[in-house]
Formats: C-alpha cells, structure tokens, sequence
C-alpha cells in the first residue's frame, strides 16, 4: 500500500513487518536474547562505533523492544520512540540528559506525585534550579526564563485536577527562547492529542496506562524527531540502563492494536460517569475534559481529538467522606495507575500525591477530599450503580 495508513491500521501493522522472516509469524515474537552474534569482529566494530545498523545487546535494543519503538514513534508522529522499564524511567531519563548543575527548569506545579517529587526534591540535590508554576501563565513562565533554563515541562491533562495546558503556547515559547519542551501525554495518548504535532519537542508516556491498558505491564517511553532521541539514546539510555524486557514490549504490541477501541469507549462510559456526579448531591464539583461546565472546554475542543476517561471529583464531608467512599466500592476496583480495562478509583491526598507536603497540595489545588476515577469498559450503569451504593455508606 502506498497511501499513508490510518492510525488503527498503522496500531497494528507498523513494526510488525518482515519481524519474523524465519517463520512468518502473525504477530511479533518474543526475542529473550541477551546478546547477538557479530559476522565478524570488524562488523562488531562498525556495530558499536555506531556506523552500521545492527543488533549488538539488549540493553540498548532488542528485536520485540525495537518492533514496539517503531510502533510508538508512528502512534505520535515521531520519528523516533525509545522503550524504558517504566514510565518514571522514562521521565528521570529525559530530565536527567537535559540537565546538569547550574541549569534550571521550568514545570507545571500540577503534575503526577512521583514527577512532582523527582523535580521540586530531587532535583535541587543535582544544583538544578526549579521553577513550579502556573503554565497557563504565560507572564510567569517568562518572568522564570534566563540563560540557564534548558527545559519546560508540563501534562495536559494534568494528574488529577483534569486541568488543560494550551500545548501550542509552550511549543512557541519553547521554540523562541531556544527551551526543550516536554509533555506527559499519558493523559491524552493518540488517537486523542498530538503535541509533536504542535511543536513539542518530546513526548512522554507511562505505557502502563492506556497504551498497555490491561494492567499487566510497567513500561514507559520517550519520543521525538531523530535529532532530540538519538542523543538520549547514545549519551544517556544505554549507560542508565532503564531497558525494557522483550516480553513486556510484547504485552504492550498487543495492547496497541486495540488502543483505539478501547479508549473510544472508555471516553463514552467516562462522560457517563462524570455527568451522573455532577448531578449527584454529595459531589461539590467534578473535573472532567468532556463536561461543558469544565473551564478550559474551549481549549479541550481546540487540541484534543476526545476527552480519555479519568475524571475527580470533591466529596462532601472531606478527607473521611473521601476515604470511606473509595473502602465501599464493589465493582470499581480501589486502586492507583489508569487507563485500563477495569475502573480504578483512588483518593491524591493518600495515596498518588502523598509525596507532596499539605502545603504543596494546597497551592497545587488537590483538596483532600478529591477522589480520582479512572473509567473502565464495564457498562456504564453498572458502574454508577456502584458508586451510588458507595456513597450511600458514607
């Protein structure tokens, strides 16, 4: 076929081509080797100088591993995808290759708990500069850039506040003062957002979320243009070692093919849910991309191509309220992570945004009574129906 494919027909057929010439397997093989063979020494040689293609050991590609970065890099629009062993491995790997003492960087104050500890605490340990602000903010994002700014670091939607950041203003901003941006983009993964697109210089995804979707693997990934990835690849990926096994990069094919599906119907089940709570007398306010009454609704219809499914909301009664209604969910399973089969809900305060102190919290927004829903494929009623019983025992 010479017409460039459709995102479901590129899920499944790119990367997957010529992978088993002995054979001709159906769908990509696990390759478990450690290591592979060289022809000769002077083809080790052109192997590890970098002059000529080829396999030489695991740790820094492997045959299943590289099936799934070239599916990874289309899903976005990249040229190039690296694999890690989990989505934070992903995130340290990219922060810690762009930065070193003396730099400074700039990040939304509202980000996933682990991304938050790593930068405002880590970090600052490394002499790296932080900056924690509003990225809507365009004033302030400027009032923060000096010479010793390398990047700008941001999700949309942002965990757990389903906040949206106008991915374009930063790409230019990015773009004019000589910044590497970087967007998690778990939130919203294609076929719904495209920051790449937008001008984004790298993007980065937890795979245990969406794209793996069925709970069943850790992995994470780094993509972008040739020019931002080979450079993470030769002077950092394959000296930190955050490799990712060939049979988690099997697991995560496999999740790819149905991406599009699933997450079309998670987002239908999600609006579902979102509207019942908005409704619903013990909620005070729900966060959620697809309700109209969401404040960024304008800009969620200007850059994203659907909603995804997590949702929070703020119980009445506050942080006991919150606590008693995730231990009397029967359906929806209590528990973190998002972005897969089954409804997962769990409460910040406790548990993903523990490591943030009260008052990093509080200037973050996340009120200790919000409950964050991730919206699975069970039926929709089946799921309101169990938080109806939840909430009555509370």
């Amino acid at each position: 076929m010479k017409h460039q494919l459709k995102f479901a027909s590129q899920n499944i057929h790119i990367g997957l081509k010529k992978s088993d010439p002995t054979f001709g397997s159906v769908v990509t093989p696990i390759y478990p080797s450690s290591t592979f063979q060289f022809p000769s020494a002077h083809e080790g040689a052109l192997r590890f100088c970098g002059k000529k293609k080829g396999l030489i050991y695991s740790r820094f590609t492997n045959p299943t591993v590289y099936a799934l970065e070239k599916k990874l890099a289309a899903l976005e629009n990249g040229e190039r995808a690296l694999a890690t062993s989990s989505g934070m491995s992903a995130i340290t790997l990219t922060l810690l290759h762009h930065l070193k003492h003396g730099d400074s960087i700039i990040a939304h104050k509202v980000i996933y708990g682990g991304t938050f500890e790593f930068i405002a605490h880590i970090l600052p340990k490394f002499g790296v500069k932080v900056y924690m602000v509003d990225a809507n903010n365009s004033e302030e994002i400027l009032s923060k850039i000096d010479k010793t700014t390398k990047v700008i670091y941001f999700e949309t939607p942002t965990n757990p506040l389903l906040e949206i950041v106008d991915i374009q203003k930063i790409a230019d901003i990015g773009k004019k003062h000589g910044i590497t941006t970087i967007v998690d983009n778990t939130f919203a993964p294609p076929p719904i957002q495209f920051p790449l697109d937008m001008g984004i210089d790298i993007v980065i995804h937890s795979l245990t979320k969406y794209i793996g979707g069925h709970s069943d693997v850790i992995g994470g990934t780094i993509v972008g243009s040739n020019a931002q990835i080979d450079p993470i690849f030769a002077q950092s990926y394959i000296f930190y070692g955050p490799t990712m096994s060939p049979f988690t990069a099997y697991l995560i094919i496999r999740g790819i093919s149905t991406l599009e599906v699933r997450i079309r119907q998670q987002e239908k089940n999600a609006l579902k849910v979102a509207e019942f709570l908005e409704s619903y007398p013990r909620v005070e306010r729900v966060f959620f991309p697809g309700l109209d009454s969401h404040p960024q609704r304008a800009l969620v219809k200007k850059q994203m191509y659907g909603t995804g499914s997590v949702l929070s909301f703020v119980i009445k009664g506050g942080y006991k309220a919150g606590e008693k209604l995730v231990n009397h969910v029967e359906l929806v399973t209590l528990a973190v992570s998002l972005g897969c089969v089954e409804s997962l809900i769990e409460h910040p305060a406790s548990m993903t945004h523990s490591e943030l102190t009260l008052e990093e919290r509080k200037n973050s927004g996340i009120n200790d009574a919000l409950i964050r829903i991730s919206v699975g494929l069970e039926d929709a009623e089946d799921i309101i129906d169990d938080l109806k019983q939840a909430f009555e025992k509370v």
